[in-house]
């Protein structure tokens, strides 16, 4: 009978140092996943920082190829909260006719804040600008923040595919 229990023990045991094994292949295996993880975040993160450097570098300049920037179609959540339908041509023609009416100047923006989730990235950032009215010299000043959801393309470039703003 004592050889029985004792061969009962060493299968359990057995049994149990099988389990941990598994157990911490399993958490290597996730330990291997996550590092692969960062390192496609971190991939993300340097294209979107890119990304959004391009846009300004054409958006300082009143070329409305920052537009290009969107998707086709993308959602615009407004002030009141409402979430709208928009689309890159119709924002083309709303700020090529701001531009024939306005000089717009970025005065500066703030760093954007960036986070990365898998093919999209949130980001934020501060904005300072100003619309000098071309007939009369008048001028407004707009400061705010911008937030955006930028979402990886099939092409691998990144879009607009939600924004919003808050300007005082």
């Amino acid at each position: 009978m004592k050889n029985y229990y004792l061969k009962i023990l060493i299968k359990s045991a057995f049994g149990v140092w099988i389990l941990i094994l598994i157990q911490s292949c399993g958490e290597q295996s996730k330990t291997e996943f996550e590092l692969e993880k960062e390192a496609t975040d971190l991939d993300s993160e340097t294209e979107i920082r890119k990304t959004i450097e391009d846009l300004y570098g054409v958006y300082t300049k009143s070329d409305l190829k920052w537009v290009d920037f969107y998707k086709d179609e993308y959602k615009l959540a407004s002030d009141d909260g409402t979430v709208q339908e928009k689309y890159a041509d119709s924002l083309r023609i709303e700020w090529k006719d701001i531009y024939n009416r306005y000089d717009v100047i970025l005065k500066e923006r703030g760093k954007p804040i960036i986070s990365v989730s898998d093919n999209q990235v949130f980001h934020y950032n501060t904005f300072n600008e100003i619309f000098i009215k071309k007939a009369t010299k008048d001028t407004i000043e707009n400061i705010g923040t911008w937030i955006v959801l930028w979402k990886k393309q099939k092409d691998n470039s990144w879009k607009i595919e939600f924004e919003t703003y808050h300007a005082k």
